[in-house]
């Protein structure tokens, strides 16, 4: 019953939650946040809400902190090939119609990061200085609110294709039950990977977590 960009946010968390429910962690200094959405759309374009997100949250650090924020398949951003931020979200739909999507953001500002493979950045680590936290959710909700305003719908795939750091080069993905590796070639209008595999088999891949090799 919340209006739209209702945000809740944390200073630490105890039971941070990543994909396929993997421990996030989320130690003191980090911005962690979930942000209320309503888009009218429907439930076969919800995906984009995604990608719209971390497109808008990787343009807020290259812009205003000079960050070289790559998009990594599916929720990743990363710099240098470090971890420096992860999307989770999760959606209710009436018949085909969004409802709410909840988009659930954690990112590493000044907090340590933890010796994990891949491995982790934060700002602080990128910057040599500590970021003010709320700057950067201020930046990152204007934008968010202009572009769920204004950005066509049809574009937001192209885009993100444009600051992608996973296409055209070999991937992993795994899954709760399996893996499989090959090319990332594309990512079709929907959010999901076009991987070729070596003997020439396109697969398209709906959810997993993305491993750059």
């Amino acid at each position: 019953g919340c209006p739209a960009f209702t945000v809740v946010v944390a200073g630490r968390q105890t039971q941070g939650r990543g994909r396929m429910r993997r421990v996030w962690d989320s130690g003191e200094g980090g911005l962690y946040f979930t942000v209320v959405l309503r888009p009218r759309l429907p439930v076969l374009w919800s995906s984009r809400v995604n990608f719209l997100v971390a497109l808008t949250l990787a343009d807020v650090l290259r812009e205003g902190y000079g960050v070289d924020a790559g998009l990594k398949w599916p929720n990743d951003i990363l710099v240098e090939g470090r971890k420096l931020s992860g999307l989770l979200s999760e959606m209710e739909s009436e018949g085909d119609q969004v409802n709410f999507i909840n988009v659930g953001i954690g990112l590493n500002v000044n907090n340590r990061t933890p010796a994990v493979e891949p491995p982790a950045v934060s700002l602080q680590e990128l910057l040599g200085r500590a970021v003010p936290r709320r700057d950067i959710l201020a930046r990152f909700l204007d934008g968010l609110e202009q572009a769920m305003d204004t950005e066509p719908w049809d574009t937001v795939m192209d885009r993100w294709k444009e600051r992608s750091v996973t296409l055209n080069r070999p991937v992993r993905i795994v899954t709760v039950r399996d893996q499989i590796s090959g090319t990332a070639v594309d990512v079709d209008e929907n959010g999901a990977l076009l991987l070729k595999q070596a003997d020439g088999t396109m697969t398209t891949v709906v959810y997993g977590d993305c491993f750059l090799t």
